[in-house]
């Protein structure tokens, strides 16, 4: 397919009606101001009467083309998965764009999504990746930011293994094989994929010293829990759908992925054997022993099983697997706070007039591994999870979870033609001098407001998935982590975070009257008056050049965040 992050729409664009002929000119319902039918074969005006066309002339049927758009989700998928389009296929009234051009409502790309092509997106759209999300989806980046936090909170940010990235730390991680006892550490590749270069060392002089290359080095997990004698781990689909505030959604249906040879812990002799140490599929798939699923509700049916059977299994073996799904929960939430005020700030800046936090969504893959004794610990988190479809279970697993995730998108024409409609009315408001200018207080009461009434909607239409973040509830208990994300983010960069949408802001009423509540509302005031307090010249008054000159400097600097 096309290039999607060439430039594919022109300005005015935008502006035109919402019902577009699909042969390009322009033309809209009502435009044509003759009488339907009237020009014949030779171009000239003939009576209607005596039309050759019994279906109508051309522009009639361009109307009607234009009447069913305006009916439609039109979807342009940049993928190698079949169950991509097999899935917005089925939905009613979905169909797929004819070229990269067309006014297409749902961009979905495998591969990361630049800035400058999220900047050119319609009100309306939307498209399948945050900018920024590198943060965290990059082995050393992420690395960076949970080694920040746990500076902050050593005891919340337990959840992954002691990082070093090489060759940055390699002083410090040299200092770990100084022990009588010998450790075992598994070395990444900083942006591998499907356990490409990965390798466990237990010798000093085996550690990477390549400076043209970024390695992830981590304590091994020696000690895991075993299915059947064999290494697993999860593979867990994680949507995220806004980030001011964050949106984080889990799907109950996951994967089990199992190394294909029994567990035996690391020593000298077994260090080169992967199918042994790793779960990556792509690895242990090519092993003759690997046994395909052939019973999704079984939990001790091949290689790749349903994190759902096995839920079940370790249940009746008498684990707390509700104490182990709030942890995971907790892990999940944890590292999405920690890159929260850059997912904010890359989207703002890209799209300062948005109010509604819905022009990006994403479906990350966490994976995760169990200890002995059943505490998850994070290993990476994939920015574009696989949707192969190999076997029953993942054909189960994967439509299950796109279809959720669209239906969540909460995608429709009628929302495609008020945002039209809005900006037609704002660029004539423009033009005669006459838009008013909205205030931060207005601004700010108008996100919480949307923000609002989103969350009930969304809470009507969850299938699959459970959410995770915003409420409440949830903003208060990790409150002093995201504000210290926020301080960590502001201390990098330099500058004041955009104060971000809490749900929490608007205190229930009988709230009110506690002295904790108007210290609440001091805090906000004073955070709103310091925003107001910013020099002149903010991003929404800036040229688009000015803005892409400020995306692709923070594109560029993206580790350090």
């Amino acid at each position: 397919m096309s290039d999607v992050s060439e430039q594919l729409f022109n300005e005015k664009q935008l502006y035109i009606g919402d019902v577009v002929c699909e042969d390009g000119d322009g033309a809209e319902i009502g435009a044509f101001h003759g009488v339907p039918g009237s020009e014949g074969a030779e171009g000239v005006l003939q009576p209607p009467a005596v039309s050759a066309k019994p279906n109508g002339g051309p522009r009639e049927r361009r109307r009607r083309k234009a009447a069913t758009r305006a009916t439609q989700i039109v979807f342009w998928l940049d993928t190698k998965y079949d169950i991509l389009t097999e899935v917005c296929s089925s939905f009613e009234r979905w169909r797929a764009a004819p070229s990269a051009s067309y006014d297409f409502d749902l961009l979905w790309c495998d591969t990361s999504i630049p800035a400058d092509r999220f900047m050119k997106l319609r009100p309306y759209q939307k498209m399948n990746h945050f900018v920024g999300m590198s943060a965290i989806t990059r082995k050393n980046n992420l690395g960076r930011n949970l080694l920040r936090m746990r500076k902050q909170f050593p005891k919340e940010y337990r959840f992954f293994p002691d990082t070093w990235i090489l060759p940055t730390d390699l002083s410090d991680f040299r200092l770990q094989f100084n022990g009588a006892r010998n450790k075992t550490f598994i070395v990444k590749p900083d942006n591998g994929c499907q356990g490409k270069g990965i390798f466990l060392i237990r010798d000093v002089e085996k550690v990477p010293v390549d400076f043209s290359t970024t390695y992830v080095a981590q304590r091994y997990l020696h000690r895991p829990f075993l299915l059947d004698g064999y290494k697993f781990d999860l593979r867990l689909y994680v949507l995220v759908i806004g980030c001011d505030p964050l949106r984080i959604f889990l799907h109950q249906r996951g994967l089990v992925r199992m190394a294909s040879e029994p567990y035996l812990e690391p020593n000298g002799k077994n260090l080169a054997q992967p199918m042994v140490h790793l779960t990556n599929y792509a690895i242990n798939k090519l092993n003759p022993n690997y046994e395909q699923n052939t019973n999704p509700e079984d939990a001790q049916d091949g290689h790749k099983r349903s994190w759902e059977a096995v839920q079940e299994h370790l249940r009746l073996e008498g684990h707390d697997i509700d104490a182990l799904k709030a942890d995971i929960e907790d892990l999940i939430i944890k590292t999405l706070l920690a890159v929260q005020p850059n997912l904010s700030h890359f989207y703002h800046s890209c799209q300062p007039d948005d109010a509604e936090n819905a022009m990006c969504f994403e479906i990350l893959g966490f994976d995760i591994i169990l200890d002995q004794r059943l505490q998850p610990w994070l290993l990476e988190v994939n920015h574009a999870p696989s949707f192969s479809v190999e076997s029953e279970l993942d054909a189960i697993v994967k439509r299950e979870v796109l279809t959720d995730t669209f239906k969540l998108l909460n995608l429709s024409p009628e929302t495609r033609r008020q945002k039209k409609r809005e900006a037609r009315e704002k660029m004539e408001q423009r033009a005669l001098g006459v838009a008013k200018k909205q205030t931060l207080e207005d601004r700010m009461a108008q996100e919480l407001e949307i923000a609002l009434q989103r969350t009930a909607w969304e809470d009507a239409h969850l299938n699959g998935y459970r959410r995770l973040y915003p409420s409440e509830e949830k903003e208060r208990k990790y409150l002093q982590i995201h504000d210290a994300a926020i301080g960590i983010w502001e201390m990098l960069m330099g500058g004041t975070s955009r104060r971000s949408v809490r749900l929490s802001d608007k205190l229930p009423p009988e709230e009110e009257g506690r002295p904790e509540a108007e210290v609440e509302r001091k805090v906000r005031k004073g955070s709103a008056a310091l925003h107001e307090a910013r020099p002149s010249g903010s991003d929404s008054r800036r040229t688009a050049e000015e803005i892409r000159e400020v995306v692709e400097r923070l594109v560029a600097g993206d580790s350090l965040t």
